[in-house]
């Protein structure tokens, strides 16, 4: 749980320095998560392939479906979706409130994925948790198209990291944390680098350099070392434990961003966090009992 928690808080800052580059530079949502998980892949597979070799771990047929589905699904579609919504949103928290409602789909798939049970207390949590999100469509204090649109392409990020989370809690004990998400990385970066280089604009040199330090953070810490830390609390963790753990984000997000971009909640998005955090607390409660 520290593991997973410690990667939740990394993860909190993610939209918040998305806005940033954002403002600072022209780089594309599809180049973003190409630069984002090509760097982790590298650091992720140093780290853990010599490891898994050590143990005399091969590599069949089925380990590279493993590996290209978790890249495909959970990188190239889920966090491409992830970071368009970013900038439909208006605020980086609003994005990171509804990102949450991963735990929705999670609960779905565990449970022929990972054969964890159905229970009452998790479908109460959830119901609380797509009432909260639903109150972003007030984001500007009155029902928007684009707000709605944003939920719908975010809710798609959602629903692909929830597949990933599932598929790595049924395996990421054989491969190892760090090895399972650094070749998952490399792979899903490969797959979406043909559309970031077909949408390319400008000079991509020049753009990285007015945003190194932040995109550098995004790579190392945002995303490296999260996704690591997050994949060791996954080993030891349920799949939907670990996804309704993400309900967490939206009142950190909400904090970051305020403290740092100086955003600000109405009614309708405190309210929605509020009841999105009721969510997480009902599931954390019946679990500890």
């Amino acid at each position: 749980m520290a593991a997973l928690i410690s990667a939740i808080v990394l993860f909190s800052t993610i939209e918040i320095v998305s806005k940033n580059i954002a403002g600072k530079c022209n780089i594309d949502s599809y180049m973003m998560v190409f630069l984002r998980f090509f760097g982790t892949g590298l650091v992720l597979l140093s780290l853990g392939l010599p490891g898994y070799l050590r143990k005399g771990g091969t590599l069949g047929l089925h380990d590279w479906k493993n590996f290209i589905m978790n890249g495909l699904i959970g990188i190239t579609i889920s966090l491409s979706f992830f970071h368009i919504a970013i900038n439909m949103f208006a605020n980086a928290s609003s994005s990171a409130v509804v990102f949450s409602a991963n735990a929705v789909f999670a609960i779905v798939i565990a449970r022929f994925m990972n054969h964890e049970p159905w229970a009452a207390h998790k479908w109460a949590a959830l119901i609380l948790a797509l009432g909260g999100i639903s109150l972003f469509i007030f984001e500007k204090g009155t029902p928007t198209v684009e707000a709605l649109k944003a939920i719908l392409v975010m809710s798609i990020a959602a629903l692909g990291f929830a597949f990933s989370v599932c598929l790595t809690r049924k395996v990421v004990n054989k491969y190892g944390a760090t090895f399972f998400m650094g070749i998952s990385s490399l792979l899903g970066s490969l797959f979406i680098l043909p559309m970031a280089l077909a949408r390319l604009e400008g000079n991509l040199a020049d753009e990285i350099l007015k945003a190194w330090p932040e995109l550098l953070y995004i790579v190392l810490i945002g995303t490296a070392l999260a996704y690591l830390l997050y994949y060791i609390g996954l080993k030891r963790i349920s799949a939907f434990v670990a996804s309704m753990a993400f309900f967490l984000k939206p009142g950190l997000a909400c904090i970051l961003a305020w403290m740092i971009r100086g955003e600000k909640m109405n009614p309708w998005t405190f309210s929605g966090t509020l009841v999105v955090f009721m969510a997480l607390c009902l599931t954390l409660i019946n679990n500890r009992k």
